[in-house]
């Protein structure tokens, strides 16, 4: 896994890897930085007081510190200052970024590019953009017009083919209805225009005349939501060119 920065900043969650332990203190490799390690003291160790690291930690282990101060070569960490939000948000952040350097190898066979460049190109401006990669191709479906401001149409069409790929997009749901009504002889030709292009994870699905129940999924209630919106004012658009009557619901 790479990282769009060579090394921390000071005040940074980390998920690190102890390695050498002793009474006084251990070094950790910090995972997201490529040959970067950092020294804990036996004072950033716990809250509590402690007489022995070695009691405290294990080679090996895998946790989060914070980057309390950076100096020639050094990097020294603290995991008495990381809260359980903290832990958990860091850790959170580096298994979707493992989950995402799979993503962005594939990106790069279907650009035809290699690692190193799928990286330079593509991952390191999505993992300073929303801080991982993984929500950048989160969201390359439902907000692709974030993506098309940092990349051109054929790399967020790849983007989005991935994440369809590897990704349920169909989390959270936002549940409505709609009454669509045409007096004209082909009204089902045109209730059949206006619910052709709903957009990404949405479905429409006929209740009983003049209803019709539709639905929106998202990564989250936000994403949800404005797919709901998109595809509303689509089939409203729709239904006022073809003379019909409309109205929505939530339910």
């Amino acid at each position: 896994m790479k990282w769009y920065k060579d090394s921390p900043d000071e005040g940074d969650y980390v998920v690190v890897s102890i390695t050498d332990v002793d009474k006084n203190s251990a070094y950790a490799d910090l995972e997201e930085y490529e040959g970067q390690r950092g020294l804990i003291h036996i004072s950033e160790v716990a809250r509590s007081w402690i007489q022995d690291v070695t009691k405290e930690l294990s080679e090996g282990e895998k946790t989060v510190a914070q980057v309390i101060e950076i100096g020639d070569g050094s990097i020294n960490l603290s995991l008495k200052r990381v809260n359980e939000k903290q832990k958990k948000d860091a850790m959170a952040r580096w298994n979707k970024e493992k989950k995402a350097s799979t993503f962005l190898e594939q990106l790069a066979d279907e650009l035809d590019m290699s690692t190193d460049e799928i990286y330079e190109e593509v991952g390191f401006k999505l993992q300073e953009e929303f801080g991982t990669s993984f929500t950048g191709f989160e969201i390359s479906v439902g907000e692709e017009e974030r993506l098309l401001e940092m990349f051109d149409e054929k790399t967020v069409e790849a983007i989005q083919e991935v994440a369809r790929e590897n990704i349920n997009l169909k989390q959270e749901k936002f549940e409505g209805e709609i009454r669509l009504e045409f007096e004209q002889g082909d009204g089902v030709r045109r209730i059949r225009e206006a619910f052709e292009d709903l957009g990404d994870a949405v479905e429409a699905k006929y209740v009983s005349a003049p209803k019709y129940a539709i639905t929106a999924w998202g990564r989250n209630p936000e994403l949800a939501k404005k797919r709901m919106d998109e595809a509303v004012d689509s089939i409203r658009e729709k239904a006022e060119e073809l003379e019909g009557t409309f109205e929505f619901s939530k339910v």
